[in-house]
């Protein structure tokens, strides 16, 4: 039962009105109308509850009069009669945070028009409520939303939220260390989640409940603010793909591989309005991939139902990234704009002095790129990136793919895989970070290096290329990460 949803009607009934109270035929009346708007999604609010009660005496309820906003938020009581009023509204989206919409106390003495507006409670209230004795960190923000069946477009309860994202802790010593945090959350009996997470940070999202599952999908708030997103889960079909590691140079075993009957289209564009021709458009995971025609348009076939991530790739281009649902219901048209490599690079930057590196170091990165054999980043480049993740960074080198773990258990995380270097399949490649070869193993580099940490990235495709310092016995590449401390700005 929502919570206070009809608080008026329960006063009504503990505190009926006086026979008196009712209007007179022929008495002079007037209209209360007004709009309620959604603070949180920026727009106003259909399908409210709005309640106007009489006041016939102090500390008592009269008649209630209830109807419902419209598709544009707006609601209007008629023959209203001189008195005195309580009006208010609820909806589901404030229930299920515990909140109380504000009561106005209205005196009307005349026959008259009297316009009102409601609102939602205020974010601050709403941060308040959801991070509790956290709320005076004002980089928090709030996520909410309902998460509905794809089938029928219904709310499940209890379904099962988790959400988690990438910090990093400057310790004492000033090392910087990597963490995930996790926030796990049930869905309430309204099938609304909430959720405390930092503002400004992408945070990976799933949902699931009983055999039906989400796809992950990258959402980010800002500080003290709130986001609402609706997360839409179904059936999938997961199977394995076995990968032939001597051929290939994986490791780990079999990829988990997810289908469905579930149908997404849409387009690719760039930036001009341009359609984009032959990009590559996939689920996040790399499975169900598509091509885009002429007119930059595509179609995904055998998708699982649910909202997923779907990212376009294009040669030139910055990988994009769109969220879509997949639902029986209706069909959505996922658009997806891509912009020019060339633009994201030079974008205007302040020069400042360039920053002391380990003089070894750097004359080995520069006698290594004379050498012409690879692929080379260094500060003049990584400095002009926004990047959030060290996914970003590497994003434009040709080559490169992100593959998510191969069991449900890890498909949080990502390693990077070689697409290029003559091999019929991609291959896993050999880190070396700051000299030091990391495990070979399918590693979420977020997970342990922060994008300002890093001045410098070479990458050897083929392992003929690969210089004396990085020399390896596998049928792969390199990829060698160098960081340092941050340049002051």
């Amino acid at each position: 039962m929502r919570r206070a949803l009809h608080a008026f009607t329960i006063l009504a009934t503990l505190a009926p009105a006086p026979q008196s109270s009712a209007q007179q035929p022929g008495a002079p009346s007037g209209r209360i109308l007004g709009v309620v708007f959604d603070s949180m999604a920026k727009r106003p609010l259909a399908g409210a509850v709005v309640q106007l009660a009489t006041v016939p005496a102090a500390g008592t309820i009269g008649v209630v009069r209830v109807l419902h906003t419209d598709s544009t938020g707006r609601y209007q009581f008629d023959s209203v009669g001189p008195g005195t009023y309580l009006l208010g509204f609820q909806h589901v989206a404030v229930d299920s945070l515990g909140l109380l919409s504000p009561v106005q106390r209205l005196d009307i003495r005349s026959a008259a028009t009297v316009r009102t507006a409601m609102a939602v409670p205020s974010v601050a209230s709403i941060v308040h409520t959801v991070c509790g004795q956290h709320e005076t960190r004002d980089s928090l923000g709030v996520m909410l939303g309902s998460v509905r069946d794809a089938r029928a477009d219904t709310p499940i309860a209890g379904a099962f939220v988790s959400l988690r994202w990438g910090e990093v802790v400057l310790t004492r010593g000033g090392a910087m260390q990597r963490s995930t945090p996790i926030v796990d959350t049930f869905a309430n009996e309204e099938g609304w989640y909430t959720a405390c997470v930092p503002g400004g940070v992408p945070v990976t999202v799933r949902a699931s409940h009983e055999t039906d599952v989400s796809g992950n999908i990258e959402l980010s708030t800002f500080a003290s603010g709130i986001l609402r997103q609706n997360i839409y889960i179904g059936h999938a079909d997961a199977s394995q793909a076995p990968d032939d590691t001597s051929a290939s140079g994986r490791i780990g075993g079999d990829r988990i591989i997810v289908r469905g009957e579930g149908q997404a289209s849409g387009f690719v564009r760039a930036l001009n309005g341009q359609p984009i021709p032959g990009a590559r458009v996939a689920l996040l995971n790399g499975a169900n991939e598509a091509r885009t025609n002429e007119r930059g348009e595509f179609t995904l076939s055998r998708l699982p139902q649910g909202t997923h991530t779907i990212e376009a790739r294009a040669v030139g281009y910055v990988p994009g990234q769109a969220i879509v649902n997949v639902v029986a219901f209706r069909r959505d048209v996922a658009e997806l704009v891509l912009e020019d490599v060339t633009a994201y690079l030079l974008d205007p930057v302040r020069v400042a002095a360039v920053r002391r590196l380990d003089a070894a170091a750097r004359v080995g990165f520069e006698r290594r790129r004379r050498m012409g054999s690879g692929y080379f980043l260094d500060e003049s480049v990584l400095d002009t990136i926004r990047a959030m993740t060290f996914k970003d960074l590497v994003r434009r080198i040709p080559g490169l793919q992100f593959v998510r773990g191969r069991t449900i258990t890890d498909s949080w995380r990502e390693h990077i895989e070689f697409t290029l270097g003559g091999r019929s399949e991609p291959c896993l490649p050999v880190v070396y970070l700051d000299g030091a070869q990391l495990l070979q193993a399918e590693t979420d580099l977020d997970g342990i290096i922060h994008p300002g940490a890093v001045r410098r990235i070479e990458v050897y495709h083929r392992p003929g290329s690969v210089p004396a310092e990085f020399r390896i016995n596998e049928p792969c590449g390199v990829i060698a990460i160098w960081t340092g401390p941050r340049r002051s700005r």
